[in-house]
Order: structure tokens, then sequence, then C-alpha cells
């Protein structure tokens, strides 16, 4: 195993076979990914992001990461409407009308 470049994270990330390419912080061996494996660090414990379990996040900033993270349920547009191009589940079963349109002018010649 070769050593980590200098002034980058000491972490050896076996599933990529090399280690972690994150600065750490001055006067650290490891990223704030990875600040739990530093001994002697007295830090927040940190605890994997319930929305993304790929990730963490330090425990007492999760309700501040919940609003924030990337992988948490956007709202909705005005405009979706859920399964609308999914077809008919049973022939018999009509759609409402969504949308009504009506032509107002009419061009003659």
């Amino acid at each position: 195993m070769a050593t980590p470049l200098p002034s980058r994270c000491s972490f050896f990330v076996q599933k990529k076979n090399r280690f972690c390419k994150m600065v750490p912080g001055k006067g650290r061996s490891f990223c704030g990914e990875h600040a739990t494996m530093e001994e002697g660090v007295g830090g927040s414990r940190r605890i994997t992001c319930p929305l993304d379990p790929k990730h963490t996040v330090a425990q007492q900033n999760l309700e501040k990461h919940l609003k924030k993270c990337n992988s948490r349920e956007k709202p909705r547009p005005v405009y979706y409407v859920e399964n609308i191009n999914a077809g008919r589940v049973d022939r018999d079963q009509e759609f409402p009308e969504l949308l009504k349109v009506s032509f107002c002018c009419q061009v003659t010649r």
C-alpha cells in the first residue's frame, strides 16, 4: 500500500484501492468525512444521513443538514400530475378532463 499524497486525507478507501483525495483541516490527518478515524480529537459524533446513507453528517448539524441535503424530496411543480402518461389501468376507467381547450377565433379564407 502506498502512502497518501501530501496534504491529503490519510484514510484508505478499500473499494477504490487508494487513499481519499479530500483535503483535511490544518493540523489534521483526515478530512471531515473521515474525521472519526482520528484518535484524540474531541469533535462531534458523525452519523449517516437518514436521507442518503452514502454520506455522513455531524450529529449536532443533522437538523440543518436535512433541510439542505440534495437527497431530500423536493416539492413537485404545480403542473405535475402523477402517472399522467401511464395509460389506463382498466379500459372502462375514464380520466377526468384536465384541461378544456377552446378555439375562439377561426380563420376562414
